[in-house]
């Protein structure tokens, strides 16, 4: 038998009851909790492990709570509150619409952290934040504004528990036993302000020396502001007209009508706001006057055909193949061109570099452009690929593209040249091949019916044993978007350059 004082404090079915409270608001409380504990950790590490954390966090973490809260809306609410339930029940399809886009969201930047905190090539030697003809590095202005925002939302959050001790009978009920945590959370939101303004001076130093494009930058201001105005009003259109058909048993043929028009009105203007976005940075994108002002090992060198920028830059609706990787992605969360996505995924190497078309008014975002002359461009191109710290070439049958294969081989070690392969025809691939030996044979997935903007990826080791991986899985054809698609295919070529430049230690050539 067991002692009589272990049974008069053996716990009853009520008190456990009690001891796991799945209140909302006790729920609430630990997911804040957990989350403050987690900024914490995160912020005691390095800049390379607190990346790969938050990547962590991104991928995994976030959507899976995401989700559960969605589920738990849908089955643990009606029951708990059934009036309210019967009240608000039409606008919860339209809030796990976002929650939905949100879990597709959250991965790609997860993705995106994880992959920019994997590498740590040595950055070259900074210049001065300022060059001759008025060159200037470019003002990281959304960071610093999300900086002094975090900074002055802390502020506030920090004196809450003071608040609480002074007037208690001001603040409503759920900030009393809630204000330690408040303050807690202001506390480490003031020191990441301060930390994201950080952020901005070291990335504004390793950008460019550049210019604007145009002394007007108002232009590209009132494009970005009418661009959220348009993405909010198709949200709210096609998102009210959904509540309204939930909402509504019987509804007339022509209120029917009017509410699915309204609906298709609103994903009009939701994509026609996402490519206001892409014209608005076009408009705020910057220029190099001159190769001169390129620091030799400082750059990435981007060589393709002018044919392909206007498919390149373009805003994908589709970003890859397959109906759950492409449309549904590709409607929810890509506001992106693929140039971007390339600049993105290489700017662990160094910021992207191009050669803009002759004649072009307005310069495609992603790669920084510069203009050369039309007759004697050669030979500024042969100097940026010596001084370049990664060559990297979408494959062409233009007769420039060709030239510039071949001076590739020539020039550059075989860890500094990266080849994109584009949606050829296997007869062009083979043109290409005839004249360069060192390609590797025509893959059997290359298929031009496919939207993918790049396919294939191939680098080179020290002897120039070539290795092709492609972008578009072969089987399933579904992937998330361009950058998530590439890692795979970049990790390789990526090992290899950094082993290259520890060995050397050379930046470029």
């Amino acid at each position: 038998m067991y002692p009589r004082t272990f049974l008069n404090h053996t716990p009853r079915p009520e008190q456990l009851r009690l001891a796991m409270d799945l209140s909302p608001t006790s729920v609430l409380r630990l997911v804040l909790i957990w989350s403050v504990g987690m900024l914490a950790l995160s912020g005691l590490c390095e800049r390379r492990m607190r990346q790969q954390l938050v990547g962590l966090l991104f991928r995994t973490v976030f959507p899976l709570l995401l989700v559960g809260l969605l589920v738990a809306s849908v089955w643990l609410v009606p029951e708990r509150f059934p009036q309210w339930w019967d009240r608000w029940w039409r606008y919860v399809l339209p809030l796990s619409t976002v929650l939905f886009g949100m879990v597709l969201w959250l991965p790609q930047q997860g993705k995106r952290l994880a992959w920019s905190g994997y590498w740590e090539f040595r950055d070259p030697t900074p210049e001065p934040a300022t060059g001759t003809g008025g060159l200037a590095r470019p003002a990281q202005t959304g960071l610093r504004v999300l900086g002094y925002l975090m900074m002055l939302a802390g502020l506030v959050l920090t004196a809450v528990p003071m608040l609480v001790l002074q007037r208690p009978d001001i603040t409503p009920d759920w900030v009393e036993p809630n204000g330690f945590l408040i303050g807690v959370t202001g506390l480490f939101t003031v020191l990441y302000g301060g930390e994201t303004l950080n952020r901005a001076r070291i990335r504004q130093a390793r950008e460019l020396l550049s210019r604007p494009i145009r002394r007007n930058a108002w232009t590209g201001s009132l494009l970005w502001v009418a661009a959220w105005v348009c993405c909010l009003v198709g949200l709210v259109l096609t998102l009210g007209g959904l509540s309204v058909m939930l909402g509504v048993r019987y509804l007339a043929w022509w209120q029917t009508s009017i509410t699915l028009w309204t609906m298709v009105l609103g994903g009009f203007l939701f994509t026609q706001g996402r490519k206001t976005f892409l014209r608005a940075r076009r408009h705020r994108s910057r220029l190099i006057p001159s190769h001169h002002h390129l620091k030799a090992g400082s750059y990435v060198l981007y060589l393709r055909s002018f044919e392909a920028d206007e498919r390149n830059t373009a805003l994908h609706e589709v970003p890859m193949p397959g109906l759950t990787g492409g449309a549904m992605t590709g409607f929810l969360v890509s506001r992106r061109s693929a140039e971007e996505d390339v600049a993105d995924i290489l700017r662990p190497v160094g910021p992207l570099v191009a050669v803009g078309a002759p004649g072009e008014q307005l310069p495609h975002v992603g790669a920084v452009r510069m203009y050369l002359p039309r007759e004697a461009w050669q030979k500024p191109v042969r100097e940026l690929m010596r001084r370049s710290r990664l060559t990297v070439l979408t494959l062409g049958i233009s007769e420039g593209t060709m030239w510039e294969l071949a001076e590739a081989f020539r020039l550059l070690p075989p860890h500094r040249l990266v080849l994109f392969i584009p949606a050829l025809k296997k007869a062009e691939y083979q043109r290409i091949r005839a004249t360069a030996s060192h390609l590797p044979e025509c893959p059997a997935w290359l298929d031009t019916r496919h939207r993918t903007v790049i396919q294939g990826v191939i680098h080179f080791a020290a002897d120039w044993t070539p290795t092709i991986a492609p972008v578009v899985d072969e089987y399933s054809n579904v992937k998330s978007n361009l950058f998530t698609a590439m890692m795979p295919a970049l990790q390789p070529a990526f090992s290899r350059l950094e082993e290259y430049e520890k060995e050397t230690g050379h930046l470029h050539g």
